[in-house]
């Protein structure tokens, strides 16, 4: 039996089936059908014509000129490390010099000594002449080859390994916390060590109580160094000093070069008990452990000098708690705890006004006893909190609202970003590494 045409209003009987859509038509809309789907190519060819165009427009130089200035720094650190070790290289040699010549002064010290007792008591045999004379041969023998004989230099070539630097294909969301029990790395913590950690792109220094040590990024060891200066509680990277910046529980604060590990006491105009730290390029931002807590900014520039201090309501109201600090392109990660309803707060602030961007409840209920709440920048300008209590990741996106939110077993205590693909994740007795 012939079916309707399927046009609204059209009171004919189908004559054809289209089979691109599997539609009855009568004829008059068949032809109508027909030139409808012709004339919906028109704006696709534009279309194409129009990415064509972009295409072709594309420069690779301004597309490249980011990846490029990562590239041209890591090139300009390694220059540096070379320069570094070529100088450390030439003070040894220098200092083998400095010894053969002090050496042979002595010698020659010695000769003159006995030569001036010669002389004074005159007593001297054909023995002791001789003994002399041999004496003053083999430093003469000695002196000529301090100056034709070079110190003997074993060179081993530089290998670079292609594996040094890897170029991927970009992807929207890197971060999955579904995804986060495959780590390719397991590194064991000292229960007594505190969570704090930092890094930059090559390193990573942890708290493994009774030393701190630097691991790379294949969490092997590469320096360790004994610290005998209290708990720490947290620690940062400034790349402008070349070093990390460490805090303890007695109020000090403490530089520690990241190839040597060698430790520098700070001397601060301002003395409190500090509970939190973040870097920009310039500066320190350091909270105090107070409810009501402030906001200290110091020059990095300037010896550690005073740029300013935020006191609530500005920093936080009277009755809150920042409990972590994170700088990231040029705003402040504030972890508030807020003691009226024991909610907590994720805050995004300006890091010059620290005026507030967004503001995020989070899903946990405050507890003076729980492990510090953390908090670290990951890409996009987006968030990890870490809260250890309850064993949960957050994973917040740029804009304030959670993408997010998992649980993590054993519980996390700290994790950052090491590099841009890797996420390390530390439990208390565990340090995870994760590909992103």
């Amino acid at each position: 039996m012939p079916q309707p045409c399927v046009i609204d209003g059209c009171k004919y009987t189908s004559r054809v089936l289209c089979h691109c859509c599997n539609k009855n038509l009568c004829l008059e809309h068949l032809k109508w059908h027909d030139e409808s789907i012709d004339s919906e190519i028109n704006p696709l060819v534009d279309d194409i014509n129009t990415l064509t165009d972009q295409l072709i427009k594309l420069n690779i130089e301004e597309l490249t000129d980011n990846s490029r200035e990562k590239l041209n720094q890591w090139r300009d650190d390694c220059h540096m490390m070379i320069n570094k070790y070529y100088e450390k290289k030439c003070q040894e040699l220098n200092q083998h010099y400095i010894q053969r010549i002090d050496s042979l002064q002595i010698e020659i010290d010695q000769i003159r000594s006995k030569m001036m007792k010669f002389i004074c008591e005159q007593n001297i045999t054909i023995d002791d002449l001789e003994t002399l004379k041999l004496n003053i041969s083999d430093v003469k023998r000695k002196l000529i080859q301090i100056k034709i004989k070079p110190m003997e230099i074993d060179f081993h070539p530089l290998i670079i390994n292609e594996n040094l630097i890897s170029i991927e294909e970009p992807k929207l969301y890197e971060l999955d916390l579904l995804k986060l029990s495959k780590a390719y790395r397991k590194f064991e913590c000292t229960d007594e060590s505190w969570p704090a950690m930092a890094n930059n792109d090559r390193v990573l220094l942890i708290d493994q109580y009774p030393n701190i040590s630097l691991l790379d990024r294949d969490l092997k060891t590469i320096k360790q160094s004994s610290w005998s200066y209290g708990f720490i509680r947290s620690m940062c990277w400034s790349s402008i000093l070349s070093s990390f910046i460490v805090i303890n529980n007695e109020k000090e604060i403490f530089l520690i070069k990241d190839n040597s590990l060698s430790i520098e006491r700070i001397s601060m105009t301002e003395e409190h008990y500090w509970w939190s730290c973040t870097c920009s390029d310039t500066s320190i931002f350091l909270t105090n452990a107070i409810m009501g807590t402030n906001i200290f900014e110091f020059n990095l520039l300037s010896s550690f000098q005073l740029v300013k201090r935020w006191k609530p309501p500005l920093s936080c109201k009277k009755n809150e708690y920042i409990d972590d600090i994170t700088y990231n392109n040029g705003t402040l990660a504030l972890i508030i705890k807020v003691s009226s309803n024991n909610i907590v707060l994720l805050e995004l602030r300006s890091s010059t006004t620290l005026d507030r961007i967004w503001s995020l409840q989070l899903g946990i209920k405050r507890n003076w006893f729980q492990q510090t709440i953390r908090c670290c920048s990951i890409k996009y300008d987006e968030w990890l909190v870490i809260e250890g209590n309850t064993s949960h990741i957050f994973h917040i996106l740029n804009n304030g609202t959670i993408k997010a939110m998992g649980k993590y077993k054993p519980s996390p205590v700290n994790a950052v970003l090491f590099g841009s693909n890797i996420l390390a994740i530390r439990t208390k007795m565990n340090l995870f590494f994760y590909r992103l």
